[in-house]
């Protein structure tokens, strides 16, 4: 039986980039690979004979010892590696890992870096054989059928491959699944499920899952490279949460892109749940301008227990210099109906965006100390590449170089991406950062609120391990503060 083995990596090498090492990818919560878990089970539909096996190095803390002992027991014919470019250290490293263990297994590597840099990822690496780019529930059962087949996997849209000969074939194709129902559910049997859980006020067992996929706005910033919007039906969501809760899955975290793009699809799938009497709790990530106070009743009548909004900025022309296409106005409404629905909101903010000094930080800041909002979550303005103000860096030459492509041909641990560099240094930035979270998590109104919310000894136990997320950040500001 051929075997493939699909792994998350560790993030032990993660560069850091928009927020501090303090808020590693475990500390804010642990959640199921679900890219993996899609394609497992739609390569198991289309060979059902296959031996399929995921390990969640995040969600296990597995260590680089622990991934070659699994991978030597097992030899697999195949070894698939989810990488973002953060990630792409550690995901070189168990490439070469797979290689020495199991030297006639070909790796794959897949993913937003794939799908950015496919030639630049097969040529940072001679353990890496093909990249994957796109959506690849439909592409990857190919491919596995032609590598098990021995055969070049040429042809097949968005994948690139090492031939025989030492040339590469480039396909710069991005493909999407454009019937979502049409995909098996992922398996969340398959990976460490009863471990996921998120620390934003999580009450039991959490997962992820997806209603939409795409997102057809363009805020300058984003590196979504998939704009087609698609929705799934109802019937075939609510058959993937009733599987969940079958698991013991009490509650739900939306990671489309953008949740309620459509008002009447929030309310759809809200009086679903209502109809059916199913006891979910759900939070979803959210856009202001489509949020009214039908909306989030409904929601909340149905479980909705969280949105998370993309504030951004405090700033008007900050919000119209990355075309984020709100303003000041629809965001403090927005955030204001649903905490008046009894819903809580998670702000994200950033920054050091394009056109902001430290005027216009202050601004942020205090609009975010404004703001009525549980939680936020705030990162420094990082340049992604192959998005719109990357490319406006590198033409007004604010970044000297295309960096993250020779961080793509040649990935290192000691790599730092660069940041907007108008008004601020990189270690400015991040202390102004810094400061956010101390200005806002350090009211007593916050802490007050935060206790009240303490029901049990998990909750207990949630509320230290958060706190001491907390003082290293707090710590890392003081000291630096100190030295400087």
């Amino acid at each position: 039986m051929s075997k493939i083995l699909l792994i998350n990596p560790p993030d032990q090498k993660m560069i850091q980039g928009a927020v501090p090492r303090e808020l590693g990818r475990d500390r804010m919560g642990k959640y199921p690979p679900l890219g993996l878990l899609y394609l497992a089970s739609s390569t198991l539909a289309h060979h059902p004979n296959l031996n399929i096996r995921i390990l969640d190095a995040i969600a296990d803390s597995l260590t680089e010892n622990d991934l070659m002992a699994a991978i030597e027991e097992m030899q697999p014919d195949i070894v698939g590696i989810s990488v973002y470019s953060f990630t792409m250290v550690d995901g070189v490293d168990v490439a070469r890992i797979a290689k020495r263990v199991a030297p006639n297994c070909q790796v794959v590597f897949g993913g937003f870096h794939p799908s950015i840099y496919p030639e630049e990822t097969l040529r940072c690496s001679p353990d890496i054989d093909v990249a994957v780019a796109g959506e690849a529930e439909e592409t990857f059962p190919l491919l596995v059928e032609q590598l098990l087949n021995r055969q070049p996997p040429v042809g097949i849209p968005g994948v690139s491959v090492k031939l025989a000969n030492g040339n590469l074939h480039v396909d710069h194709g991005m493909p999407f699944v454009q019937n979502l129902d049409a995909l098996p559910f992922p398996d969340r049997r398959m990976v460490s499920y009863l471990k996921h859980r998120c620390i934003l006020g999580s009450q039991g067992l959490t997962t992820n899952i997806l209603a939409t996929r795409g997102c057809p706005y363009k805020c300058k910033y984003c590196y979504v490279n998939i704009k087609n919007y698609r929705i799934r039906s109802l019937d075939n969501l609510m058959a993937e949460i009733h599987d969940c809760i079958s698991l013991g899955i009490e509650e739900f975290f939306f990671v489309d892109d953008l949740f309620n793009i459509h008002r009447k699809h929030v309310l759809a799938f809200s009086e679903r749940i209502l109809q059916e009497g199913v006891k979910i709790r759900w939070n979803f990530r959210g856009r202001v301008n489509q949020i009214d106070e039908e909306v989030l009743a409904k929601a909340r009548q149905a479980g909705c227990t969280r949105v998370h909004f993309g504030v951004e900025s405090g700033n008007p022309q900050v919000l119209k210099r990355i075309a984020k296409g709100t303003n000041l106005e629809s965001i403090r409404r927005a955030l204001a109906l649903t905490r008046q629905a009894g819903i809580e909101v998670s702000s994200n903010i950033m920054i050091g965006l394009p056109g902001e000094s430290p005027r216009e930080t202050e601004e942020t800041i205090r609009f975010a100390l404004s703001l009525e909002t549980d939680y936020i979550q705030a990162a420094v303005f990082t340049p992604y590449p192959d998005t719109p103000l990357y490319k406006e860096g590198l033409e007004s030459g604010l970044l000297p170089h295309d960096y993250w492509r020779d961080f793509a041909l040649h990935p290192k641990a000691d790599f730092e991406p660069l940041i907007w560099s108008e008004f601020y240094t990189k270690e400015q930035l991040f202390d102004q950062l810094r400061t956010l979270y101390r200005r806002f998590y350090m009211r007593p109104r916050f802490v007050l609120s935060y206790l009240k919310k303490i029901r049990s000894w998990a909750d207990f136990w949630q509320l230290v391990k958060n706190f001491l997320t907390f003082l290293m950040l707090i710590t890392a500001f003081e000291s630096r503060r100190k030295t400087s």
